[in-house]
C-alpha cells in the first residue's frame, strides 16, 4: 500500500529536521577568518571554496552564503546603523525640510 503525499512529507521532515543547524556551530568557529577574509577582498564564493576543499566547511554554497548574510553583513549593518544614528542626533543645524508651503512665497 503506497502512503499519502503527506504522509511522505511528514517522513522526510522527520528525517531531514534542522540539517541547517549543524552547520552553524562550525561558522561561527570559522566566523573571524571568514570576517577577515572577506575585508581583505576575497569574495564569499573564494572563501567558501577554500573551506569547502578544506573540509572545514560541509555545507553547501548556497546555505553558507545565508550564513554570512545573517551573521556577518547583520553586524555590518548594525555598526553602520549605530554610526548613523550617533551622527544625526549631533548634527542640529541642517537642512530642514517644511512641507508646509506658504502663499506669500509663491506669488
Amino acid at each position: 500500500m503506497t502512503k499519502t503525499l503527506s504522509e511522505r512529507i511528514a517522513l522526510f521532515t522527520d528525517k531531514h529536521k534542522n540539517t541547517g543547524k549543524q552547520f552553524l556551530p562550525v561558522f561561527i568557529a570559522l566566523k573571524p577568518d571568514i570576517e577577515l577574509a572577506l575585508q581583505d577582498g576575497w569574495t564569499v564564493y573564494q572563501v567558501w571554496d577554500t573551506l569547502f576543499a578544506e573540509g572545514k566547511i560541509t555545507c553547501s554554497y548556497q546555505w553558507f552564503r545565508t550564513l554570512v548574510n545573517r551573521h556577518i553583513a547583520d553586524d555590518k549593518k548594525q555598526r553602520i546603523n549605530t554610526g548613523i544614528k550617533k551622527t544625526a542626533t549631533t548634527d542640529q543645524e541642517g537642512f530642514r525640510f517644511n512641507s508646509a508651503t506658504e502663499k506669500e512665497e509663491l506669488i
